[in-house]
């Protein structure tokens, strides 16, 4: 067996890593610098993230992604693109795009994270068949599910089969 050429990235995370996107980005020196408005806002903003704290991630899915069953997303559609941590630039997958199998077969993504988020494909991804897109060669964009606040509606839906 081979390793893959590049990391893949998962849901799974732990409590540790969680607690880290309630963290301000800013350093002490930075926010001595910031405007009342701006610290306001900063305010606010750890506020929310303390009233609500980061329970769950979803990685976006792009070229490369694989599946349950042994699928990958090989040629993605959406515009928008990801450059992995061996430089190499891959496309974001959305609802509507293919994996493909090893015999050639093919199914397509019928779930994702909703018409708010471009309906990009995420880990958890359902696809035509039932399979599962289970990882991502991308760490670099994720969904946060926070407690008490509801994802969209269209997140991630039950699909039939």
């Amino acid at each position: 067996m081979t390793a893959p050429l590049h990391p893949v990235y998962t849901n799974e995370v732990t409590p540790e890593y969680l607690r880290t996107l309630g963290r301000s980005p800013f350093t002490e020196q930075q926010l001595a610098g910031f405007s009342e408005e701006s610290m306001e806002l900063v305010r606010q903003r750890q506020a929310y993230y303390e009233a609500h704290p980061a329970i769950a991630v979803y990685r976006m899915a792009t070229e490369g992604s694989q599946t349950r069953n042994g699928g990958v997303i090989q040629q993605a559609t959406s515009a928008m693109e990801a450059i992995l941590d061996n430089g190499q630039r891959v496309r974001a997958a959305q609802v509507g795009d293919y994996v493909i199998y090893g015999d050639g077969l093919a199914a397509q993504i019928v779930t994702g994270a909703g018409r708010g988020n471009r309906n990009i494909a995420v880990v958890g991804s359902r696809l035509s068949n039932g399979d599962e897109i289970i990882n991502t060669p991308y760490g670099g964009a994720l969904l946060v599910v926070r407690e008490g606040v509801p994802m969209a509606e269209d997140f991630l839906p039950d699909v039939e089969g």
